[in-house]
C-alpha cells in the first residue's frame, strides 16, 4: 500500500542535520543560539557542538603562557556550564581554540573540521555605522561556511531595527 504525502513526511523529517556548530562567547545573545541550537536538535535528532574561540594573550607579556593557560581553564568551565544545559543525547564536542584575529575563521574552520550540517550562531546587533567600521562575524561566517548558517538576534534587537526603520521612513 502507498502511503499518502501526509504519511511520508510524518515518518521521516525533512531536516537531516545531523552536526550543529554553536559558537559562544558566553554573552546573552550567545545563550540564545544556544538555546534555539537545542530546540533544532531536538527536532532532528541532531548533535551539538560548542565553540569557543579566545584571543591569544599579549605574547610580549612575561607570563604570556600562564595567561593562556588560564584563558583556556576557564572557557572550558564555561563551556561545561552551558553542556550541562544540554540534554545528553545531544551532546557533542566542546572546544576550546586560541584566534589571532577575530573568531570568524575559527569558526568557519572547525565547521568544515567538524563536517557540520549548521551553524547557530548569534549577532550582536550593530548598527551600520559600527558594522562598517568592524566588519560582521556573522556575515563573514555567512559568505565563507560550508554548510548553512542560522544567525539568532534578540527580540531586543530586532525591535530596535524596526523602530529606526520605522523613524527613518518618516524623516
Amino acid at each position: 500500500m502507498k502511503k499518502t504525502d501526509a504519511e511520508s513526511l510524518e515518518t521521516k523529517s525533512p531536516i537531516t542535520w545531523k552536526a550543529i556548530l554553536v559558537p559562544t562567547d558566553f554573552s546573552e545573545r550567545s545563550e540564545e543560539a544556544v538555546k534555539t541550537a537545542i530546540r533544532l536538535a531536538e527536532q532532528c535528532g541532531a548533535k551539538i557542538s560548542l565553540l569557543h574561540v579566545a584571543q591569544l594573550p599579549n605574547s610580549g607579556c612575561f607570563e604570556a603562557g600562564t595567561a593562556a593557560d588560564v584563558v583556556m581553564d576557564s572557557a572550558r568551565e564555561a563551556l561545561d556550564e552551558i553542556a550541562n544545559e544540554i540534554p545528553t543525547a545531544r551532546n557533542g564536542e566542546k572546544l576550546v581554540c586560541f584566534g589571532a584575529w577575530g573568531a570568524f575563521q575559527k569558526i568557519v574552520e572547525t565547521a568544515r573540521e567538524i563536517s557540520a550540517d549548521l551553524i547557530v550562531m548569534a549577532t550582536h546587533g550593530y548598527g551600520a555605522f559600527k558594522r562598517a567600521l568592524l566588519g560582521s562575524a556573522a556575515e563573514y561566517v555567512i559568505r565563507h561556511a560550508p554548510c548553512p548558517v542560522l544567525v539568532v538576534r534578540q527580540k531586543q534587537d530586532y525591535q530596535q531595527t524596526k523602530q529606526a526603520a520605522q523613524l527613518e521612513r518618516k524623516i
